[in-house]
């Protein structure tokens, strides 16, 4: 189960070539970068998101049982 030490933060801007892969541990730093990024970058918008939950469904096993009697 995870905890509210496990949440982490994004930098993402609508226009951005690539998507956010770096995960910033707090708040302070997804905006720390976000502001990096915008002066790096005039004219673009970057949001700091936070992550508030995710899910993660059971993968399906199937097995098929065969006779495996040759006649």
């Amino acid at each position: 189960m995870k905890t509210q030490d496990d949440k982490f933060w994004i930098v993402w801007s609508p226009t951005g070539a690539k998507p956010p892969r770096h995960r910033h541990s707090t708040f302070a730093d997804a905006m720390g970068e976000a502001e990096r990024l915008a002066v790096a970058n005039p004219g673009h918008e970057f949001f700091a998101l936070g992550a508030e939950a995710s899910v993660c469904s059971v993968e399906m096993h199937r097995v098929e049982y065969i006779d495996r009697i040759p006649f």
